[in-house]
């Protein structure tokens, strides 16, 4: 085998190579071709220098080709392996993450205190409100006090009734009793109220079965229109289908109050046990001033 001496790096390499194969310098055209080309100038052909790689342990020059060092052996390409991903950031190094978990945690007991407030509403706390009502002359001032508290219809009226049982009084008594419709699955089902003087009605609580198993086999009222004395007040209320306490704005001045249902939630099978057809409300307790 012939050799010859690479004009790039020194290198002795064979004569048949057109590139070297220590430095990848381009050695030329070979003599074979240059003897056979008869023109009188051969044509220059413009070729690019392989791109070298440095062994990272002796600095070598090597072709991409080459997967070990020519010099020292060292390998030119490292396993994946060694390429390690950078580690996670701690919690002391990130104190905003600590933020994060407190709010994670503290948001749903915040959301979970407001519903249980305002699903029980404390008669003890709400009979101690008051309310300082200002009242002025052309002669002097005075300052009345009143003070938020029960008001109790002196009577009332129903679209129907299962039995004396179970009248509309039972809503105001104070007792674990019902008003039930006479298995009228609340259709056209209407309650009014009648007090002894003309007072402010500043807002009714209602209350649909505590017992969860009655709450569900009954008929419960799902919609509402409330009307006074007052003309001008027509309220309309979605009652959400559950047995805690919803709390229904009025602020009228009035003797009387009317509630018409008008649309209801159907009564459920539980187990073996039929649905009620009977449409019931547990309590109503109306709050106001005067």
């Amino acid at each position: 085998m012939e050799n010859i001496t690479c004009k790039a790096c020194s290198a002795s390499i064979d004569k048949d190579l057109e590139f070297c194969s220590s430095c990848g310098e381009w050695l030329g055209l070979k003599m074979e071709s240059l003897m056979e080309n008869d023109a009188p100038k051969a044509i220059a052909e413009v070729r690019n220098r392989v791109p070298q790689i440095k062994c990272s342990s002796c600095n070598a020059p090597n072709i991409p080709s080459i997967k070990n060092c020519k010099e020292c052996g060292n390998p030119l390409i490292k396993p994946l392996s060694s390429y390690g991903a950078a580690n996670l950031p701690n919690r002391k190094e990130v104190p905003g993450i600590r933020a994060v978990f407190f709010l994670a945690l503290i948001v749903p007991l915040i959301a979970g205190a407001s519903f249980f407030y305002n699903s029980r509403i404390a008669d003890d706390v709400i009979e101690e409100i008051a309310a300082v009502e200002q009242t002025t002359s052309t002669s002097s001032t005075s300052t009345i006090q009143t003070v938020l508290q029960k008001m109790f219809p002196v009577s009332c009226m129903s679209s129907s009734q299962l039995s004396q049982e179970y009248s509309c009084e039972n809503l105001y008594d104070g007792t674990l009793k019902s008003w039930q419709d006479n298995e009228l699955e609340c259709v056209d089902g209407y309650l009014e109220f009648t007090f002894n003087d003309p007072m402010y009605l500043e807002f009714i609580v209602f209350q649909n079965l505590e017992s969860t198993n009655s709450f569900k086999r009954n008929f419960r009222v799902r919609d509402i229109q409330v009307t006074t004395d007052e003309s001008s007040i027509l309220i309309e209320k979605e009652i959400q289908n559950n047995n805690g306490q919803q709390w229904i704005d009025i602020n009228s001045t009035t003797a009387t109050l009317r509630i018409d249902i008008l649309s209801a939630y159907s009564g459920e099978d539980i187990g073996n046990s039929n649905a009620f057809k009977e449409c019931a409300i547990q309590e109503l307790t109306f709050f106001g001033k005067g």
